[in-house]
């Protein structure tokens, strides 16, 4: 289990947004904002209100991005892992109202009216792979890998053989 750093945490929390990407089944990409979020030790939980691009591709591929970025620090992170969608009632119910207690009022309000009554689906993420998205680092590279060696293949760019030395097939 990866547990994401507090400096990770602390940028998504900032923005107050985070970036989710994901492919469909002809590897099309997407990227969808969310603003219903909140981050543990080792998963990003958000509302997913509406089952568009983003969902449907959730069903065809667990593997996502998820990303924040400070511009004016010029700092952000892309983590990479897999999304699932919590099943137990009990759970959803209890994550959705830590995400909804801090929200501002205005945006509490908006999202509370497009709920109604019924209980979020509630997306949790996994990161396995932390990348840092700051322009003056090496981008390629991992900040922190998870253990999990079926990862692998998934890790870094096209100059991981120059920089670690050894070939990722």
């Amino acid at each position: 289990m990866l547990k994401i750093p507090h400096h990770v945490k602390k940028i998504f929390l900032e923005q107050q947004m985070i970036v989710v990407s994901s492919v469909d089944e002809n590897n099309m990409p997407n990227i969808s904002p969310r603003t219903t979020f909140t981050i543990t030790d080792d998963v990003i939980y958000w509302i997913e209100l509406f089952r568009h691009k983003s969902f449907e591709n959730f069903q065809n591929s667990d593997w996502i991005s998820v990303a924040s970025f400070d511009k004016e620090k010029l700092k952000g992170f892309q983590l990479k892992g897999k999304v699932t969608m919590l099943q137990d009632e009990e759970k959803k119910k209890n994550i959705s109202l830590q995400i909804i207690d801090k929200l501002t009022r205005l945006h509490k309000e908006r999202i509370l009216k497009q709920l109604g009554n019924k209980v979020p689906t509630i997306a949790s993420f996994k990161p396995f792979i932390i990348y840092s998205s700051n322009p003056v680092e090496l981008t390629d590279v991992p900040l922190i890998i998870g253990a999990d060696p079926a990862i692998s293949p998934f890790v870094g760019g096209s100059h991981m053989k120059s920089k670690f030395g050894f070939e990722i097939s």
